[in-house]
């Protein structure tokens, strides 16, 4: 196997702890922000939009930099279209097709653990031309999949033989193409030769850019074509659709080729329901009345799924019509089919359903009783997630796992019959179950899901079974009524949080188990010398030398004021003070390496904290609702501050941010409405969505020449905010980026921005005027609405479209020009324009104006006489 072993690379990738794709494109951008500008374009265009062989380091990091957040849209937007009957699979083999540096296996990873899913990754073959590529390909995936037997392969796809693929017949694959389809080579002979392999259950994830205009964009589908099998989803993306902020296009085809996914799926497409049979009750069958696709009735009361007879009606031109008798007999209910019919209370299932689909029931809040027939092998996710009427359930006999959130928040249920063939009990099963006073767990369950058994708020007692090896991540938080436990010695694996918020819980009982041990309230792994719950009520507590890593222990724990950290840790992992809202003081010791996710997310009463130099990220929500905290310093060695770490910190009013980092993520800053001022480095490339939302008190910001984007909603709500001054640099100015900046007298726009996007200045009660650049040509709806102070305005003779409401409520505005250029013009983009005396246009455009205007402003319309 070809795989980067002695690079420094490899030795940062050896101590990554919690890897994910976000952090290993984390090296990329240190790496690309010391590099000066002149060298990162020549690197840039070194790589022809992607489609080159990457044959050196820079030019892998650079195309992580470059291209790798749109590569993770892609593949996550596809993974999510998977039917529910392969991610129920619990072991998989996957073949990464011009893996490139493995991001398809990365994304995965990350996609398996978003859905809280164990599925496990028996094999992975790595396909790659470029052996520099192939090799840091084999370190990723070994880094993400450490149990996975890993196969790499040197080769074009035009050199691949029938010794480079194999399927197996007893364990499904996940064949993965991504931005691969449209390149150059032989389809054909690729297409045959894949589909001369495949045994088993084989599953195609296909995503590649959209050009519309390109021969290159039918390739996907003579792909599948050629492949044969199913096709479940099928989908294109224009510019906008995938990221509204972005200009990234992308094709997806979801294929399957085996019985099993034939037998499992219940994915449904637009077309089959429109191409459907509907019943007297609003309910759409397709055509062979083997699937229920969707009601569409949603004051649907009672439904009873049962056999009938039903006519086909058929168009035969030579004799014009003629009638088909069928039967319906559903194998598969579909995913989404009820989804949302809150006026159903009761349905009866036919013998002959064999699948429930994923959010089959979602939302049925009048849904009292169901009958499951003992028929129905499979139930999916989130299929009867907030089902709040519900009171009992009797699972049938052979299913095998209860699904993700299958039953979240049906918060009326108190009574679950678990048949003796669950073996497990995913992420989020019966979260929210607050009338479940009870539950018993089948000796055949080998694992417990995170979230399992949260909030199951009248939970007074439960048994685990010595089956159970597993305890997934919070899996009985927020159990306020449970006083006791015991872990038996089957037990291997407890994650982090388990008993959080269990306010009433005494003691938690260690049977003949020597991986556990329980000290003064701590519930601590000992193999991973991890501390993973603290169920006690003291205010002051310490840390164990002999731990290392701290789970998510003390997630909830309301009294706790101070805790001191010894420095033998070096992780402190997600939710690990998650809503510690009396915690006042606490010290980091150098070795910490990362703030995770929501580690003190809601620690209102925490007022500082030193993060020390040896942190490298500052994860999602890190410090989210930290409302008393009044300052930080983010040290050099940060690169990365992730989505809302500070969001709703409401008495922050000062911090530094480094030159290592280099975005400014989705709501970072939201809602710091003490925050005066914020000095960006010069390595920052883009603002991210309601990055300074809701910051009130920011006077004064510096964007720095090297930011590329300002993204929608950025400085909503900025209400003390001034001027500003947007460099050429920024291409793209988001919807409502300044949107109820009502102190902003002065902005200005450079000619590189091409559209004013909707909403984007709305409210800036105290503009005046404002300079359009000659570079834009739309002006989007509502986008100075309510700028009541504009008195004048010139559209550069650039613009074309003037959008709905662009202009609506400028009370002060008194003069517009209009140029020739000007092709429409919206409904009330001038309404409420009291003050408006004239609209100036070019000579001998009069009669067109008058066409695009009210007939209220007609009277308003000037123009000028040449050298006039």
């Amino acid at each position: 196997m070809l795989k980067e072993q002695t690079t420094t690379y490899a030795y940062k990738l050896k101590y990554l702890e919690n890897p994910t794709f976000d952090r290993i494109r984390a090296f990329a951008n240190t790496f690309i922000n010391e590099l000066p500008s002149e060298l990162r374009d020549e690197l840039y265009d070194s790589l022809n939009r992607g489609t080159d062989l990457l044959d050196s380091e820079p030019s892998m990091l650079v195309y992580l930099f470059s291209f790798g957040k749109m590569h993770q849209a892609k593949l996550n937007y596809a993974f999510s279209k998977i039917p529910d009957g392969f991610m129920d699979q619990s072991e998989i083999n996957i073949i990464d097709y011009g893996c490139g540096q493995a991001v398809g296996t990365m994304c995965y990873a990350d996609y398996l653990k978003a859905r809280g899913d164990k599925q496990k990754i028996k094999s992975i073959t790595l396909i790659e031309p470029s052996e520099i590529c192939l090799k840091r390909a084999a370190l990723h995936a070994s880094v993400f999949f450490p149990d996975a037997e890993i196969t790499t392969i040197n080769k074009k796809f035009d050199e691949l033989d029938g010794n480079d693929i194999s399927t197996s017949e007893d364990t499904p694959t996940l064949h993965i193409l991504s931005n691969v389809l449209d390149l150059d080579f032989d389809l054909q002979k690729f297409s045959e030769l894949i589909k001369s392999k495949l045994v088993g259950y084989n599953q195609f994830v296909c995503v590649d850019p959209y050009f519309g205009y390109s021969d290159k964009d039918q390739r996907m589908n003579k792909f599948a074509d050629l492949i044969g099998g199913n096709i479940s989803f099928s989908k294109i993306l224009e510019k906008g659709e995938l990221n509204p902020d972005k200009n990234w296009t992308c094709q997806t085809v979801i294929l399957s080729v085996g019985e099993m996914e034939a037998e499992l799926s219940t994915e449904v497409t637009d077309e089959e329901i429109q191409n459907g049979i509907t019943d007297e009750d609003g309910v759409v069958y397709s055509r062979d009345g083997k699937r229920l696709l969707k009601c569409e009735n949603k004051d649907l009361v009672y439904k009873k799924i049962d056999c009938e007879y039903y006519e086909i009606t058929r168009y035969d031109p030579d004799i014009d019509y003629y009638y088909e008798i069928s039967s319906r007999d559903p194998e598969v209910i579909c995913a989404g089919a009820f989804e949302d019919c809150i006026s159903l209370e009761s349905v009866t299932i036919l013998s002959s359903v064999k699948s429930i689909g994923g959010w089959a029931f979602y939302d049925c809040s009048s849904l009292k009783s169901i009958d499951i027939p003992s028929s129905v092998t499979s139930i999916g996710g989130t299929a009867f997630w907030g089902c709040s009427s519900l009171k009992s359930i009797t699972l049938p006999p052979l299913i095998t796992s209860i699904g993700f959130a299958a039953f979240c928040g049906c918060c009326s249920l108190n009574s679950v019959t678990i048949p003796s063939s669950v073996t497990s009990i995913e992420q989020q099963a019966f979260c929210g179950c607050s009338s479940l006073k009870s539950i018993t767990i089948p000796s055949s369950v080998k694992s417990i899901g995170g979230y399992a058994f949260a909030y199951c708020s009248s939970l007074e007692s439960i048994d685990i079974p010595s089956s159970v090896t597993s305890i997934g991540f919070a899996a009985f938080c927020g159990c306020s009524s449970l006083e006791f436990i015991t872990i038996p010695s089957s037990v291997t694996c407890i994650e982090g949080g388990t008993f959080s918020e269990c306010d009433l819980l005494r003691e938690i009982k260690i049977i003949d188990n020597p991986l556990f041990v329980v000290d003064d309230d701590m519930l601590i792994d000992l193999k991973n010398s991890t501390l993973l719950a603290y169920f006690g009520k003291k205010s002051d507590v310490t840390v164990p030398s002999s731990v290392i890593s701290i789970d998510g222990a003390f997630l909830g724990c309301s009294s706790l004021e101070s805790i001191t950290i010894p420095s033998s840790v070096t992780s402190i992992k997600s939710c690990a003070f998650d809503g510690c809202s009396s915690l006042k003081s606490i010290t980091l010791p150098s070795s910490v390496t990362s703030i995770e996710q929501e580690t003190f997310k809601g620690c209102s009463s925490l007022k500082s904290i030193t993060i020390p130099s040896s942190v490298t990220s500052i994860e999602s929500c890190a410090f989210s609702g930290c409302s008393s905290l009044e300052s930080i310093t983010i040290p050099s060695s940060v690169t990365s501050i992730e989505r809302c770490a500070f969001d709703g910190c409401s008495s922050l009013k000062s911090i530094t941010i480094h030159s290592s980092v280099t975005d400014i993520e989705c709501a970072v800053f939201k809602g710091c409405s003490s925050l005066k001022s914020i000095a960006l480095p010069s390595s920052v490339t883009s603002i991210g969505e309601c990055a300074f939302e809701g910051c009130s008190s920011l006077e004064s910001i510096t964007i720095p020449s090297s930011v590329t984007s300002i993204e929608n909603d950025a400085f909503k709500g900025c209400s003390s905010l001034e001027s500003i001054i947007i460099p050429s640099s920024v291409e793209s100015i988001g919807k409502s980026a300044f949107s109820g900046c009502k102190s902003l007298k002065l902005i200005t726009i450079p000619s590189s921005v091409e559209s004013i996007k909707s909403g984007a200045f709305g409210g800036c009660s105290s503009l005046k005027s404002i300079a359009l650049p000659s570079s834009v040509t739309s002006i989007g709806e509502c986008a100075f609405e309510g700028c009541s102070s504009l008195e004048s305005i010139i559209i550069p003779s650039s613009v074309e479209s003037i959008k709905s409401g662009a202009f609506g409520g400028c009370g002060s505005l008194k003069s517009i020009t209009l140029p020739s250029s000007v092709t429409s013009i919206g409904l009330g983009a001038f309404g409420g324009c009291s003050s408006l005396e004239s609209i100036i246009i070019p000579e001998n455009s009069v009669e067109r104006f008058k066409e695009m205007l009210p007939y209220s402003l007609r009277s308003k319309l000037y123009y000028l006489k040449k050298n006039s």
